[in-house]
């Protein structure tokens, strides 16, 4: 459906994985869509047999050529995790000013492993190491907490290790791993500790906690 004769983008969250986590507007956008655009994860989740689908290789130049190429379709793309939480959203908004975009949030990661743990994010630092660099030692100076998105550089196991070399290795330390999904994994332990463990975890999530002296 278009408004005001505007093409239409749908930006759809769709939490840490599993389908029970998705809000139900999110699949009635997707039953709506004329295309729907994803990875391939993310397009297993529904049922689009009949539906016209673009697979999201990575490559952001490729996304917005297919949307280009379809300017006059009702367009829903779905990412994973919250829309507002380094996800595609920002990227499309600035690439397609004229089209009218509404972005449906999800469950965002660190939303599900501070509630799988108990915890409140009232006071947490929230950032992504994906091709970024974060000075997490500088942020818990001000935080209760600080919840990281790692990559393959790094690592949870990383990230422990540089906690225990600035002498907080008696911080709390919370790896998640595949989360929602039935082999989610989550330790909960010390970063001196984490430092010492070997898991074959790539992409996961990490939080650890102020270490009270």
């Amino acid at each position: 459906m278009m408004k005001n004769n505007q093409p239409q983008i749908n930006i759809c969250g769709i939490g840490p994985g599993n389908p029970d986590y998705i809000c139900p507007i999110v699949f009635k956008k997707v039953k709506l869509a004329d295309i729907v655009i994803g990875g391939k994860r993310h397009l297993d989740i529904f049922d689009i047999e009949n539906k016209k689908n673009i697979l999201f290789n990575g490559k952001l130049d490729d996304l917005k050529q297919a949307i280009e190429n379809n300017k006059s379709k009702n367009i829903t793309i779905v990412v994973s995790g919250d829309t507002g939480f380094y996800s595609l959203r920002k990227f499309i908004v600035n690439s397609f000013p004229e089209f009218h975009i509404e972005v449906i949030p999800g469950i965002s990661s660190f939303q599900y492993l501070y509630a799988k743990l108990g915890l409140g994010y009232e006071n947490a630092f929230k950032g992504s190491l994906h091709g970024k660099e974060v000075d997490y030692i500088k942020q818990i100076q001000s935080y209760d907490s600080v919840f990281l998105l790692t990559d393959k550089k790094n690592t949870w196991k990383v990230i422990a290790l540089n906690l225990v070399k600035n002498g907080m290795g008696k911080s709390k330390f919370h790896i998640g791993n595949n989360l929602s999904y039935p082999n989610e994994k989550i330790i909960s332990t010390t970063a001196l500790d984490a430092s010492k463990m070997n898991h074959d975890f790539e992409l996961c999530s990490v939080i650890f906690e102020k270490c009270m002296m």
